[in-house]
């Protein structure tokens, strides 16, 4: 028997199908690499490649049924291509440099300069000048002490544009004017006025005229702090408050006066003492006293002025009306 050797098994060589299907796989595998990276330039970067998802699959191979043979059957190629799954991620990356928007900076530095605008200072209203009153024209004899007082809050409290010069005073709003244009110290003991209740809005006023010596009360502990002043208690209350004593006999300085007569004997010594200092104010007429008279506004405003004048407070105003010997 004749031993029979197994037939030896020779390699074939590739066969003209198996090269031009490993040439058709490369060929479409470097088409898809061109076409991913043609779509998105920045893939080509090295910090954006992404070989692991590309060539983790490496039997996608295009949809031709030319290149499956029985001899070596390739997978089918998933529907859809691995690499373009990353696409919306690359979207995403140019994003954060947007962000330098240079004009930002641009609109507060834009308001900056319209501050001053905003920091213009109000229209500033003009300095109040003397004030003006309707019923004081500017040649009214009493003018300019009536606007010199009421410079000075001595006159105050108006509820219009009216002095009302030639309206009679009482006893207790000379009370109010002397409280604030006298600055002397109480020397006097208070009186408990019946006819003045504590309560009263002149009373404060009607105590410190009394304490300070300008003015007293009548018999019978009264006020009368409604009672219309006259003339002669004007004169009197000032002359009083300032103690002034007259330098020679009173009969003799009230002798400039027409109505002389008409002082009461309580005031003589006052009146004369008053008429020597300048105080007294007599209009229309100067040799005319008229003492029982009441007195307006305007002449208590020009004779407190005159007091004013004496203690050196405020300067003498040139005027035909006051006394002088």
């Amino acid at each position: 028997m004749s031993s029979s050797q197994p037939p030896s098994r020779e390699k074939k060589p590739l066969g003209f199908d198996e090269l031009i299907a490993i040439v058709v796989a490369f060929g479409t595998i470097g088409a898809i690499f061109f076409w991913v990276t043609g779509r998105n330039p920045d893939r080509l970067r090295t910090a954006n490649w992404q070989f692991p998802a590309v060539f983790s699959q490496p039997a996608v191979t295009p949809e031709s049924p030319r290149i499956l043979t029985p001899a070596a059957p390739i997978p089918s190629p998933s529907p859809s291509p691995a690499p373009v799954a990353p696409l919306p991620e690359e979207v995403v990356t140019p994003i954060p440099l947007v962000p330098p928007v240079s004009v930002a900076p641009k609109q507060p530095i834009g308001r900056s300069t319209q501050a001053p605008a905003t920091t213009k200072p109000k229209a500033t209203k003009a300095k109040v000048g003397p004030v003006k009153f309707s019923d004081v024209p500017d040649k009214y004899w009493a003018r300019p002490f009536i606007l010199a007082l009421v410079d000075r809050k001595i006159f105050a409290d108006f509820t219009d544009s009216k002095f009302r010069p030639d309206e009679p005073i009482t006893r207790a709003e000379l009370a109010r004017l002397i409280q604030r244009m006298s600055d002397k110290e109480p020397r006097r003991k208070p009186i408990d006025f019946k006819d003045v209740k504590d309560k009263s809005p002149a009373a404060p006023s009607i105590d410190n005229s009394v304490k300070t010596g300008y003015l007293k009360g009548y018999p019978n502990n009264e006020f009368r702090p409604d009672k219309q002043v006259p003339r002669v208690e004007v004169i009197a209350a000032l002359a009083s408050g300032l103690n002034l004593k007259p330098s020679t006999k009173a009969t003799k300085t009230l002798q400039v006066y027409k109505d002389r007569k008409k002082v009461p004997k309580w005031a003589l010594d006052k009146v004369a003492a008053a008429t020597e200092a300048g105080i007294v104010v007599n209009h229309p007429k100067r040799q005319l006293l008229q003492p029982n008279r009441t007195a307006t506004r305007a002449e208590v405003a020009a004779m407190i002025y005159q007091a004013m004048a004496k203690q050196g407070k405020v300067p003498a105003k040139p005027s035909q009306y006051v006394v002088r010997l």
